[in-house]
């Protein structure tokens, strides 16, 4: 779920087509209580708010605040370079983290730029490269802020870190025109108190992941919840915090694969797991994790929104209903930072993703060798497309569509056809349902 340089979209976006959630504000209560309960659960989060200075320097800020004003700088004549760089002070942590979140509120017209970069160092010391935060992301609710909306990015994966810098990129093809920062914010996410994959397993039996007669299973279904599940926090009906599932209301018509374009192959994916949750569910305010179901390297499926196969999700802006998210941990497009040599998935995340995809597809009696048209086309950048039953986060970026994205990379990407000639080939092999009645939810 990545993509350099596009422009910053507002917070509208995500949530069309889920009308009674738009109007729902966050709080700070609820925000405040949600952040009880995820530290209850061993999941700490700490907003950094800054204001970047004209004059190269950092100032701390409340969460409100907007008095930033970095912008291009000026010649002679009083026209805007081309290009600028920001870098701000050293953010230091009194403890581990494990992934940040950013959000920034900017002014940026058309024909300008604006990216923002993140590194990470265990000691202040030595520092990880510089790495673009991933894709645009929207945000509950649908308040403005003064001096403009703020913008979201999914969170970066850094392993374990205890001191961070961001970096802003600001380029212009107007001389007459700039971007302006108001304010920067870092959330940093410590949930490494998770426990690993071997200590699931001391936990007792997991539930063995295979899908068809196609020899042993070589991963598990990691659940939500009970000893062997990843830890999600659930809110209830009531909370400002708590999504309608809408389960069942938006019958399954397409499978669409992301990757998460966080460093690959992360320390401990449930750690990973636990802090996107809060990222999604909290900050984002989207009351739990985007996807359905997310992959790590070794082909470990864990059970991601709500449990549920029927849930609508939020993984694809303005096509969530009809659509399930199935998410491969890691970064998979060619040229971006920590992807390793040829950054490709491993066969094991590939074989995981492939076998959730034709439970799916069987699941839903759809055929994974056509192409259908989108159920719900309106005029709001969801314009009618026609996509593979099994397709590509990218595939929903065609024409008007509002979709900018390189999500899931080339490297994932070009494995689709061969991925829908698999599943076409299992599907007979599927006798019986028994990781979906799991996942089963009521309406």
């Amino acid at each position: 779920m990545h993509s350099h340089k596009s422009a910053l979209f507002g917070r509208r976006g995500f949530l069309v087509g889920s009308g009674a959630l738009g109007a729902m504000l966050l709080t700070g209560t609820a925000v405040a209580q949600a952040r009880l309960e995820a530290a209850a659960a061993g999941i700490r989060a700490h907003d950094w708010h800054s204001l970047p200075r004209n004059d190269g320097s950092t100032a701390p800020a409340g969460p409100e605040e907007l008095g930033g004003d970095f912008q291009l700088a000026r010649g002679v004549d009083g026209s805007f370079e081309p290009g600028r760089t920001f870098e701000s002070q050293v953010f230091q942590s009194d403890g581990w983290f494990n992934m940040v979140g950013m959000h920034w509120v900017a002014d940026v017209p058309e024909g300008t730029s604006l990216e923002v970069q993140v590194r990470s160092s265990v000691d202040g010391a030595r520092w990880s490269p510089w790495t673009p935060v991933g894709h645009v992301m929207e945000a509950r609710g649908d308040e403005e802020l003064p001096g403009g909306a703020e913008t979201f990015t999914d969170a970066v994966e850094l392993g374990r870190a205890r001191a961070m810098q961001y970096r802003l990129v600001l380029e212009t093809q107007n001389p007459a025109l700039s971007p302006v920062v108001r304010r920067v914010t870092a959330t940093q996410l410590d949930a490494l108190d998770a426990p690993g994959l071997e200590d699931l397993s001391s936990r007792g039996r997991a539930i063995p992941f295979r899908v068809g007669n196609g020899g042993p299973p070589t991963a598990r279904l990691i659940l939500r919840h009970g000893p062997n599940g990843w830890g999600a926090t659930d809110f209830e009906p009531g909370s400002p915090l708590y999504w309608e599932p809408y389960a069942g209301v938006y019958p399954t018509e397409f499978v669409t694969i992301h990757h998460t374009a966080w460093a690959n192959n992360p320390e401990n994916p449930v750690a990973t797991m636990r802090a996107v949750w809060y990222y999604h569910a909290i900050t984002l305010g989207w009351g739990d994790i985007g996807y359905h179901f997310l992959v790590d390297q070794y082909g470990n499926v864990y059970q991601g929104r709500d449990g549920g196969h029927a849930t609508e999700g939020g993984h694809v802006s303005r096509y969530n209903h009809h659509n399930i998210g199935i998410c491969l941990m890691g970064q998979f497009h060619p040229g971006a930072p920590d992807v390793p040599p040829g950054g490709e998935p491993t066969a094991e995340a590939l074989d995981s993703a492939m076998r959730m995809a034709a439970l799916e597809v069987a699941y839903w009696g759809l055929n994974p060798l056509e192409s259908a048209a989108y159920p719900k086309p309106d005029g709001s950048c969801r314009p009618q497309l026609i996509n593979p039953r099994i397709c590509g986060h990218r595939d929903w970026g065609r024409g008007a569509s509002c979709v900018r994205t390189l999500c899931p990379g080339i490297n994932v990407h070009k494995h689709l056809p061969a991925i829908r000639q698999q599943v076409a080939a299992l599907l007979p092999d599927i006798r019986d349902f028994h990781l979906m009645r799991i996942l089963e939810r009521d309406a």
